[in-house]
């Protein structure tokens, strides 16, 4: 079933449970929270960068509007809900529309292995503990571990083209194999970085 979706193109990658704070500044966009608050309808996000709108986006509801000002600006709290896929662009508003259809993981998409996922959350805690940052240890893993790769891709500052990738996975098998080909990756390097910082913290001098 296809719908027409208000879409806020950003350069952000949304996720489904994720929570995105969002200041409100452009007409059009006052106009489309404006329509989607009278309506109790949620709008979607897609990421946008340099001239590039990607086609898989997901829905961001409104929990709360924290802030309105004189002028019409808005402060809202929103959450990541449904993933979806642009069939075709609407701009006959004043603000990007797009009639979309539900983007869902494969039918009978079997959950990853246990390995892969044991290596996964092994690759994100040794790369959270070299650039000193916690949310490896926010990461909650449910069973069939479903929902595991966009708690990590959500909340961790990975490069916005692999976050995309992340959210256009077709199973969690999927999602997670990219997650760990990324780090498998980048950790080579951040280990030399995170030796050189150790030594020039202790003598003065990198080796």
């Amino acid at each position: 079933m296809t719908q027409l979706l208000p879409l806020f193109p950003l350069d952000i990658v949304l996720f489904p449970k994720m929570v995105l704070p969002l200041h409100i500044f452009e007409e059009r966009y006052k106009e489309m929270i404006g329509e989607c608050l009278r309506s109790k309808a949620p709008f979607g996000v897609l990421y946008t960068h340099e001239g590039t709108t990607a086609r898989v986006g997901c829905t961001a509801g409104i929990l709360k509007v924290l802030k309105k000002y004189d002028d019409g600006r808005m402060d809202l709290l929103t959450q990541g809900g449904d993933r979806f896929e642009i069939l075709h662009f609407d701009t006959s508003a004043s603000y990007l529309r797009g009639w979309s259809e539900s983007f869902a993981d494969r039918d009978g998409a079997q959950p990853p292995d246990r390995k892969a996922v044991e290596q996964l959350l092994e690759l994100f805690r040794e790369t959270a503990r070299i650039l000193k940052r916690s949310e490896a240890e926010k990461v909650r893993v449910s069973p069939g571990y479903q929902g595991l790769s966009f708690q990590i891709a959500g909340g961790f500052p990975l490069p916005k083209t692999v976050k995309q990738r992340v959210l256009e996975g077709r199973s969690e098998t999927e999602r997670v194999a990219i997650l760990i080909a990324y780090f498998n990756e980048n950790l080579p390097r951040l280990r030399r970085t995170g030796v050189a910082a150790k030594r020039a913290g202790s003598n003065g001098h990198v080796r």
